[in-house]
């Protein structure tokens, strides 16, 4: 075993856990081959005891690491299966009448009231079926679904559903999301459907968590503290998302700031310190010195279920815990180990946290600043200490970036180029709204003082903003990058290389870092041939607004809606490097027909050919219907002879069925875009 792996024995273990997971996603869960395994690994472990000669013992130590590993890629399989089987959903698209429990309070939308609720029974006339699973209810807004509040017990009718996929290019797949969080699905509920039958008495850490964070919150409102500074003050202190409007999380996210309105490491590591020095007066007397560490992992624990328990805060209380539980026993803790280990225990908890944005973002930085923070800061020797302080900041954020940029840019697309000037500003103002947040909830009670403690913390709150809007309007704030999976892995590939090479400074390592450098431009020159070259059709999954996309030599936009088309396709231009299209209203005709690559179009969007006579039917390659024209024989036998019809995202299930089976009877190709996601034609790579 090479001394890395002695002195960090987690981060094998975390890989293997990690491997496991994947390998499960890959294959899935098959019963013999996990069992067989299982047998290798257990006698490869006994076989490394039965060795009596210490040189043979020696020589075949690898199989007690082989076999112990194996086991571990085994138990991520395992514990993969276990949490899937648990979240599956037997009643998916069904109508039924389910009882379901709140599990927070429910956040107000435009037209509705968003309600997460585990669902308890299933309950038709043949009996109950116990359920174990969670979904996002939405009830139609009224005064009676605004009261509703967490533990309330509600009777409902309705279907819940995953959503499909849409399947339009660069779309987010709302679908894969909902599930990795644990949710069975969604479902709107109109208010004739559902009624309170009571509320649940039996005792929930998680109920009373939200609880206190609720009580927290409206010592907020009820000090004056509300609108923009309400919302960053609940995410920055107490991980309440729900009050952020749009417009300030694109400026948060444009400058590199939004790390601030997520609890991570940074607000655990204050409130640490502020436990410390609360409870220092304990160190005065033996039993006080053993006791001050569990109070302080105890209301740290608390602080990270009021927080919602987000992957960064647990990441940072178990880095913690563990900190402080090293120096009970007296034993000094490695920091690699304990970040190690507490993705080891998250992911054996939750093994969906490995695909979590905010768990790759928070472990990704944590390990680039405790690596490369030391190194950069090494670089200038500051001799005054305001001034190294400031380099010392700087050197924080420049090793976060490396750490994240590559996920950040997979994810989001954008690199903020002003992230170490909005650093400046946000990190000392989140660290004083921090220990202004805690006085204000200590003097809450006390006329006068807590108003004044409310007055300061919205002014800081204010000139922060303020501050982060004028560095988001500064020229070129933001640039627009696309990378794929190659390129995401390269990237990180060449970072740890980088990091061998810092260490050991061999010729390998630097050509290590060359060659991946090279991996990665090679495939960004290929993606870049690959989408000058980009031609073809798009019909997008959306049941709002009709939006084809024709590319080519030239860029055109047939729709109903311009401002649905800008918000379908932005992301699919962006990456490609398209030019801002020119829009065509179908909105304002009942037919559209062109010629693409030799391949002849007609869109139908209403009943146009219902009053039109023709000698013989126009021949087209593909014809595209929308709900308003109705599945006639007369269409596709008179009208219109098509190769190809398809059907857009807005055409009736009913409708669907009707064309598939007059498409099947005439011979002709049929496609759905509702059941089947976006239609693109002529694409070739």
């Amino acid at each position: 075993m090479s001394d890395f792996t002695k002195r960090l024995p987690f981060f094998l273990l975390l890989v293997a856990l990690a491997s496991g997971i994947l390998l499960y996603h890959w294959l899935g869960f098959r019963e013999v081959l996990f069992g067989a395994l299982v047998c290798l690994g257990v006698v490869a472990i006994v076989l490394s005891f039965c060795f009596r000669r210490p040189e043979i013992s020696y020589r075949f130590r690898w199989l007690f690491g082989c076999g112990f590993l194996l086991l571990i890629v085994l138990l991520g399989c395992f514990v993969t299966h276990r949490n899937e089987t648990k979240q599956h959903f037997p009643f998916d698209g069904q109508q039924g009448v389910y009882r379901v429990e709140m599990l927070e309070n429910p956040i107000e939308k435009p037209r509705s009231m968003l309600c997460r609720v585990r669902l308890l029974q299933r309950i038709d006339s043949v009996g109950t079926v116990s359920l174990h699973n969670k979904a996002i209810l939405y009830l139609a807004k009224d005064s009676l679904a605004a009261q509703l509040v967490a533990g309330d017990v509600l009777l409902v009718s309705a279907t819940v559903t995953q959503p499909r996929p849409s399947g339009n290019p660069e779309a987010f797949d709302y679908s894969l999301y909902l599930r990795r969080q644990g949710f069975a699905g969604t479902s709107f509920v109109s208010a004739q459907r559902w009624q309170k039958v009571g509320h649940s008495e039996k005792f929930s850490i998680l109920a009373m968590a939200d609880k206190s964070r609720q009580y927290l919150l409206d010592i907020y409102t009820k000090l004056g503290i509300d609108g923009d500074e309400f919302g960053m003050l609940s995410a920055l202190t107490l991980g309440y998302k729900d009050a952020l409007a749009p417009e300030l999380r694109e400026s948060f996210s444009t400058t590199g700031a939004m790390h601030v309105l997520a609890v991570s490491g940074l607000h655990v590591g204050i409130i640490f310190v502020v436990f410390g020095f609360l409870f220092s007066f304990m160190d005065r007397w033996r039993l006080g010195k053993r006791l001050k560490p569990i109070v302080i992992i105890f209301l740290l624990w608390c602080y990270a279920f009021i927080t919602g328990l987000s992957p960064s805060v647990l990441r940072s209380s178990v880095m913690f815990s563990c900190m402080v539980l090293s120096g009970v026993f007296g034993r000094k803790s490695n920091t690699y180990n304990n970040i190690f280990l507490s993705a080891f225990f998250l992911l054996f908890f939750n093994p969906n946290l490995l695909f979590d944005i905010g768990f790759q973002l928070s472990y990704s930085a944590v390990l680039a600043i405790v690596y490369f923070q030391p190194k950069i800061a090494g670089l200038i020797y500051v001799k005054n200490r305001w001034l190294r302080w400031a380099w010392e900041l700087a050197a924080v954020s420049l090793a976060a970036q490396l750490g994240t940029a590559p996920f950040s840019v997979f994810y989001f697309h954008q690199f903020p180029n002003y992230f170490l000037l909005s650093n400046f500003v946000v990190i000392p103002a989140a660290t004083l709204i921090l220990y202004a947040a805690v006085a204000l909830f200590v003097f809450s009670p006390v006329p006068y003082v807590n108003v004044a403690v409310a007055f300061v913390l919205k002014w800081i709150l204010k000139i922060m903003y303020a501050c982060i809007v004028w560095i988001e309007h500064l020229p070129y704030s933001l640039s627009i990058v696309w990378i794929d999976g190659w390129q995401l892995l390269s990237l990180y590939a060449a970072l740890f290389a980088v990091m061998w090479w810092l260490d050991k400074k061999s010729f390998v390592s630097l050509a290590t870092v060359v060659c991946l450098l090279l991996i990665f431009f090679v495939v960004d020159a290929r993606n870049c041939y690959n989408s000058a070259r980009l031609n073809g059709v798009v019909a997008y999954n959306d049941y709002k607004a009709t939006v084809l996309d024709i590319i080519g030599d030239e860029h055109i936009v047939l729709t109903t809606d311009s401002l649905r088309a800008e918000l379908l396709g932005a992301d699919f231009w962006s990456k490609n490097a398209l030019p801002i299209p020119q829009i065509v209203g179908l909105d304002t005709i009942s037919e559209c027909a062109f010629v693409k690559d030799g391949n002849r179009y007609l869109v139908l969007t209403d009943n146009y050919f219902r009053y039109k006579k023709s000698a013989k039917p126009l021949e087209v390659d593909y014809l595209l219907v929308g709900k308003a024209v109705y599945p006639n024989q007369r269409l596709i036998e008179e009208f219109v002879r098509p190769k190809y019809l398809v059907t857009l995202a807005d055409v009736s299930e009913r409708n669907v069925q009707k064309y598939k089976l007059l498409t099947e009877k005439e011979n002709i190709d049929f496609y759905s875009v509702g059941h089947s996601g976006a239609w693109m034609n002529g694409f070739h790579y």
